[in-house]
């Protein structure tokens, strides 16, 4: 869920010199591109429209209003809404070229939005009628200035570079040396002619020097900064992009993606709470807007802060319902945060309003845990599954299905699971004592014996595996007369004197089969040895378990028995 990085550097600035209506209109136009270019989108938006109700006819403000909506979805494509942001571009475009028809700007914004549809001979139609309103042999009349001819010509190249990434590199170049011979003093040449080196080309040399170029031409501007600051990042040269973020913020210290793109760089060295801090910067420079706060949020999901996502989580809801993702979201964080009731709640919510094509593994994975979570094991064992059927390579979710389907007393489900894992050659040595776990829940005590004792082979040390194995044999030598069970009660006790303590339970266990065991010998036997030793081990029991009822009976009945 994170930003496409090609697209959070698209917007541009205009000089000043552009902006006939006068010097008040003219800084209001660049404050609100401004606001666009630090992502405060609805602020941009509102000063724009204010813009209009003061000059309706001026085609420029159209433009830049139109790609402030298309900046608002470049900004967090994955999150954005894309019709209604392009829609409403569009529609103000054609506003633009209604009002204004001689401005060739709007021209190229439509152009711009063919091309994020997909309809490149549509676009270059719009380019080709922007490029005739330019002055020419033809069109003799038109009074656009140099610099402002300029300006279209980087305004078509910087649509192709940053829509259709690496094609039509020679057209990008052409239309990038034509605005140079009209305008070479342009700050946003250099910038996008930087761009095109850096992402149609990935020649990262050549872009740090058109930056660089434009940082010399505006040294008070961040924008040169934070993409040098890219380049480096793409270098995984990780401390000299954060010193190029660093700048970015110095000089201009509300320039909220510079905030941004330290939190990512920060997150990903793992220094989380330097993130954070850059995350909360970000988000509070560009107002708590929707997208900004959605990209918060991915990062703290993605720094696993849970309790601060719900927190933003339950604020945007608050405001905004309508963005499924949220949903999903909550139920994650919740989920990994124990709060298990509201994680299924919303993930329902999530699912209810999704369509299928949206449905992600890990949306069915976490349902299934959750429902785990809330001891609906029979639904949660199908759900589980259903994730492992569209990712099986994810065969540890074997084992989720069979632990819930044992605890829904399902056990031939469990053990037709676990068997898939050990059939694909992918079971672990714990998988064979869950299975022989299985078998003994199913009284199928061969079983359970042969995979147990396998288990011990490969587990010799794990007590717990030889206490369930000696009470398969115990149930397969119902009367104890074969004794089966015997020797690997002895091995548990030699295994866990080391640590009797730990061992306490498995311990009792074999001595009072012990002491059972050698009370039968005595019986068929009198044989008086037998019966002290059957003395022995329920005096052990009685240390470990003073109130053993068992082991008192029997030495009770061994002591009228067997004389002083």
């Amino acid at each position: 869920m994170k930003i496409n990085n090609l697209f959070k550097l698209s917007v541009s600035l205009l000089p000043v010199f552009l902006f006939p209506q006068g010097e008040t209109n003219a800084q209001d136009l660049q404050t609100a591109i401004s606001l666009t270019r630090s992502e405060q989108f609805d602020e941009a938006g509102a000063l724009y429209r204010t813009l209009l109700q003061k000059d309706p006819s001026n085609g420029m403000i159209y433009f830049y209003e139109g790609d402030n909506y298309l900046q608002k979805y470049y900004s967090d494509p994955q999150n954005s809404l894309y019709r209604p942001m392009v829609d409403s571009a569009d529609k103000i475009f054609k506003a633009g070229i209604a009002k204004d028809s001689l401005n060739p700007l709007n021209f190229v914004g439509l152009g711009k939005i063919c091309l994020i549809n997909q309809q490149k001979a549509e676009a270059q139609t719009f380019f080709q009628k922007a490029f005739s309103l330019l002055p020419s042999g033809t069109n003799k009349s038109s009074r656009i200035s140099k610099k402002e001819q300029a300006v279209v010509y980087i305004k078509v190249a910087d649509s192709y570079v940053k829509i259709l990434g690496k094609k039509d590199t020679a057209m990008v170049f052409d239309l990038l040396k034509k605005a140079e011979n009209l305008d070479n003093k342009n700050f946003d040449l250099y910038i996008t002619r930087g761009d095109a080196y850096f992402y149609m080309v990935n020649e990262g040399s050549m872009a740090i020097e058109n930056y660089k170029i434009a940082q010399e031409m505006n040294p008070a501007s961040p924008r040169a900064k934070l993409r040098i600051g890219h380049v480096w990042v793409r270098a995984r040269l990780y401390d000299v992009a954060l010193n190029y973020f660093n700048e970015a913020t110095q000089a201009d210290s509300n320039f909220a993606p510079a905030y941004r793109e330290m939190g990512f760089l920060l997150a990903k060295l793992n220094r989380n709470e330097e993130a954070k801090k850059n995350f909360q910067k970000f988000l509070a420079l560009s107002k708590g807007n929707r997208s900004a706060r959605i990209q918060f949020i991915n990062t703290l999901m993605e720094l696993q802060d849970y309790k601060e996502a719900i927190s933003q989580l339950n604020s945007i809801l608050l405001i905004d319902s309508s963005n499924n993702d949220f949903n999903r979201a909550l139920a994650y964080a919740d989920y990994e945060t124990g709060q298990y009731t509201a994680g299924l709640e919303s993930m329902r919510k999530f699912l209810a309003r999704a369509d299928s094509n949206t449905i992600r593994v890990s949306d069915i994975l976490y349902y299934g845990r959750i429902l785990s979570k809330n001891s609906m094991d029979s639904l949660a064992a199908e759900k589980l599954m259903e994730a492992y059927a569209m990712d099986t390579s994810q065969t540890n979710l074997l084992n989720e299905i069979a632990f819930s389907y044992t605890r829904s007393k399902k056990y031939e489900k469990a053990e037709k699971t676990l068997l898939m894992k050990v059939q694909l050659n992918r079971a672990e040595p714990f998988d064979y004592y869950s299975l022989g776990k299985l078998y003994y829940s199913l009284h199928d005590w061969k079983k359970a014996d042969s995979v147990l004792a396998y288990f011990n082979e490969i587990q010799p040390d794990y007590i717990p595996g030889y206490l369930w194995r000696a009470w398969a044999l115990v149930n397969i030598d119902s009367d104890s007369k074969l004794g089966l069970a015997k020797p690997v009660f002895e091995a548990i006790i030699e295994k866990a004197q080391s640590d009797s303590s730990k061992y306490t339970k498995e311990l009792k266990e074999a001595y009072s089969y012990l002491g059972f065991y050698n009370l039968l010998k005595y019986y068929q036997s009198k044989d008086q040895k037998d019966g002290i030793i059957s003395m022995e081990f329920c005096q052990r029991v009685l240390a470990l378990d003073p109130n053993d009822e068992k082991a008192k009976a029997i030495l009770k009945e061994l002591k009228n028995r067997i004389p002083k």
